[in-house]
């Protein structure tokens, strides 16, 4: 696969991503109404920025502008904190949000306790501090990403 064709496909999986997870918001927590499908929608978002931040050092890559890197999100994400966000001028709340989103995801997988109460998921850890998602802050995560990939699209000049 040539690097355009995978620059569009990354930026197709990550819209596609973040439709899953706008779906997810508008129509199936309404009709379901199980705070555990917020931690569904936060891996959703999760993996729209993962996809988003592939395609821009996949097409700064093919510009010269980053040099090679190896397949690690650790280091992908290093690279676009580094490079990318500075010559781009991205707000660094973005990522921000996104260390969040994996800080809440890391949390759920070591969390003794997982419950609900009321619209709200509540996640404890090893030693029982409380951390609560509710829908507020999913609507939020989700516009958040809404705009950060529409900064990737204004990056990516294809």
């Amino acid at each position: 696969m040539d690097s355009t064709n995978q620059i569009l496909e990354y930026k197709r999986k990550a819209a596609r991503q973040y439709e899953a997870a706008e779906h997810l918001l508008n129509y199936t927590y309404p009709l379901v109404k199980d705070p555990k499908l917020l931690m569904g929608i936060l891996h959703n978002l999760t993996q729209a920025y993962e996809h988003a931040i592939d395609a821009v050092l996949a097409y700064e890559r093919e510009l010269l502008l980053v040099p090679t890197y190896p397949n690690n999100s650790q280091v992908k994400l290093e690279l676009f904190r580094e490079k990318t966000v500075r010559r781009n001028k991205i707000p660094p709340s973005y990522l921000t949000l996104l260390l969040d989103m994996y800080e809440i995801i890391e949390l759920q997988k070591a969390s003794p306790v997982e419950f609900q109460r009321g619209n709200r998921y509540v996640l404890c850890s090893q030693n029982y501090l409380l951390k609560t998602i509710s829908i507020k802050e999913i609507s939020q995560y989700l516009a958040q990403t809404k705009q950060f990939l529409a900064i990737i699209d204004r990056i990516i000049r294809i």
